[in-house]
């Protein structure tokens, strides 16, 4: 199933392993494919085999996916890079992949070239401010899949209450959503009360849907270019 809210359509919630079929692809549809995941992946009942086949779907092979480390520290890019590559690697065997690691500098050409952008998580306010260095790179997005895991999935959205910081913050607006990652789970505790957060965060600002993922969770969206 899927709703239409203006040009936004938004597709049933998914948990990992559970993805739906489509035949048509990305670029067929002319439209941009979000996909947030609640946490870690690895967490989900197949260790997020069902993430990874959505992230790539529609593509030909080989999928070409940039890993974006915007979240966290440049000392540990590299590190976290192959981590990730590790990490698709195994997810999806027999499948031809090419990875390349996000630069700032060039990132809107490097978005251009990718079939999937991919937004590690980390720091949300660190990752949002370096997504808006540059905002030509949203140019960028039709036809191709945008994953946002965690503080990635928040900077998505428009708003999002951030638990590392215990603050609401608003984001990038690509989707007109309230995100909260990491939902009832063990992240932040003792020191996170998710009844409160969620109230705080439905009633921040104007009424938008709240997207609640726990983890190895995930959402798909479809925004028509």
């Amino acid at each position: 199933m899927k709703i239409r809210y203006g040009s936004l359509l938004i597709t049933v919630a998914l948990c990992a392993g559970l993805a739906t079929a489509t035949t048509q692809s990305n670029q067929e549809k002319n439209m941009t494919k979000y996909v947030l995941i609640g946490g870690f992946a690895s967490r989900a009942a197949d260790g997020g085999v069902g993430v990874c086949k959505e992230m790539i779907k529609g593509f030909e092979e080989p999928a070409k996916i940039l890993i974006c480390l915007f979240a966290r520290p440049e000392a540990g890019w590299a590190s976290k890079f192959e981590e990730d590559k590790a990490f698709f690697a195994e997810r999806l065997p027999g499948t031809q992949l090419t990875m390349k690691m996000a630069s700032v500098a060039h990132f809107a050409d490097e978005v251009a070239w990718a079939d999937v952008i991919y937004l590690r998580g980390g720091d949300t306010p660190m990752l949002v401010k370096a997504l808006q260095a540059d905002p030509t790179w949203m140019k960028h997005l039709a036809g191709k899949t945008v994953v946002g895991t965690s503080a990635g999935a928040c900077a998505l959205g428009q708003y999002d209450y951030d638990i590392d910081h215990f603050k609401l913050s608003d984001n990038l607006g690509l989707l007109p959503i309230k995100v909260l990652p990491h939902y009832r789970s063990d992240y932040g505790a003792p020191h996170v009360n998710w009844d409160q957060i969620e109230q705080a965060l439905s009633n921040y600002k104007e009424p938008l849907e709240l997207v609640l993922l726990k983890e190895g969770e995930y959402r798909v969206f479809e925004q028509v270019a």
